[in-house]
């Protein structure tokens, strides 16, 4: 997973306000609180993708998660365009 490269892309779509949306739904939320946020923090203070991807891995490998990141993935596609 290129993080750098998706982020991008998801500044470019200008899907900003309904991936907001999408964190802070029910959903989001049950996502977030299985994430270790310090490590998390730590991870991206410091610029390590290798353990952010392992962090974000262990959430997308969930059927959740995977669910979760379909969502993502449609929004980003639909807004754009």
């Amino acid at each position: 997973m290129d993080l750098e490269k998706y982020a991008r892309e998801v500044k470019q779509s200008g899907s900003g306000p309904a991936l907001d949306a999408l964190a802070r739904s029910p959903a989001g939320a049950r996502l977030a609180a299985k994430l270790d946020g310090e490590k998390l923090e730590a991870a991206a203070r410091s610029g390590d993708s290798k353990a952010l991807s392992r962090l974000l891995g262990d959430i997308l490998a969930t059927p959740e998660g995977r669910d979760f990141a379909r969502q993502v993935e449609r929004t980003v596609k639909r807004d754009g365009r």
